[in-house]
């Protein structure tokens, strides 16, 4: 995400030289290390946030102050692994080599999916998550 929002903020959307640069970025980054770490971390929170709600329903005792939040968390992290299944064969596609005009399609279209959709969700998961761990503190 953060390599997008570079690339966007320093005028490059939109050019072969900035999707080119950007491809470049990613086959060492998001297919390199990022193929294993990426699945680990994305997969991992969507669990454990899971995890958390079963326990805090199970338990019973928390207040809507603290599981409504965390229920949303866990739907925008849900939403957000779907939108990877948009934004994934994208990326992946980027492994073998593009003609400039399919890399700069192959940018637009993870600039909508990856960032502005799929971002947007995990992000808000994490606000919301936030806001449910701030509510609990603040009951105690």
């Amino acid at each position: 995400m953060a390599s997008l929002i570079v690339w966007s903020s320093a005028g490059l959307r939109g050019t072969n030289w900035g999707a080119e640069a950007w491809v470049q970025y990613c086959r060492h980054a998001d297919l390199g290390t990022g193929l294993v770490a990426y699945p680990i971390e994305g997969i991992g929170t969507t669990l454990l946030l899971i995890a958390t709600a079963i326990s805090i329903y199970i338990d019973g005792t928390s207040r809507r102050a603290v599981t409504m939040p965390l229920y949303v968390a866990v739907a925008l992290s849900v939403g957000g692994l779907l939108l990877t299944a948009k934004a994934a064969p994208i990326m992946l596609a980027l492994a073998s080599p593009q003609t400039a005009a399919a890399i700069q399609h192959a940018f637009d279209k993870f600039f909508f999916w990856g960032l502005y959709l799929r971002g947007s969700l995990d992000t808000l998961a994490f606000v919301s998550a936030g806001w449910s761990l701030s509510n609990l503190r603040a009951i105690e």
